[in-house]
């Protein structure tokens, strides 16, 4: 079986909004985080998942995430079959690393690599989600470097 994705993240330019429509059309409950960077969703079958404040969001669509065991070795692989490494590694608050790529199309996805030892499916407290709000959050220059908008050709 191929790797599944286990997390995804949408953009939301208005969290109310969006927790209302979601909510009224398939009970989906939302919590926001305290920065009101990111807002979670619990009562989907399947990944995990949320909302990134879009002035905060450089991908053109949603992002999902897949394990790998070697998030380096994976980025190499990424590149040697014509992707394109927009974040190699960063970590996250739950432990392990994530990275960001772009495939040949633009599509953005990300990679996680688990900290050892953990299980195959995705904690829903701790998820990538929280290590692209490090690598979005408007503190410093150096942030943007990290966004995942692919470059055009």
């Amino acid at each position: 079986m191929g790797a599944p994705i286990v997390h995804i993240e949408f953009r939301s330019s208005d969290f109310g909004r969006t927790a209302a429509f979601y909510s009224q059309l398939f009970d989906w409950q939302t919590q926001q985080n305290a920065s009101a960077t990111y807002m979670k969703f619990d009562g989907a079958d399947g990944p995990s998942g949320g909302w990134v404040r879009s002035d905060l969001v450089q991908a053109p669509g949603p992002v999902p995430y897949l394990v790998v065991d070697d998030l380096a070795s994976k980025m190499a692989e990424v590149e040697k079959a014509g992707g394109r490494v927009l974040v190699g590694s960063m970590p996250f608050a739950g432990g392990g690393e994530v990275g960001l790529f772009a495939d040949p199309d633009g599509n953005v996805v990300g990679l996680w690599m688990r900290k050892r030892g953990e299980g195959a499916a995705a904690p829903r407290e701790e998820t990538p989600a929280k290590a692209h709000k490090a690598a979005a959050a408007p503190k410093a220059p150096a942030k943007k470097a990290a966004s995942a908008k692919p470059k055009k050709k």
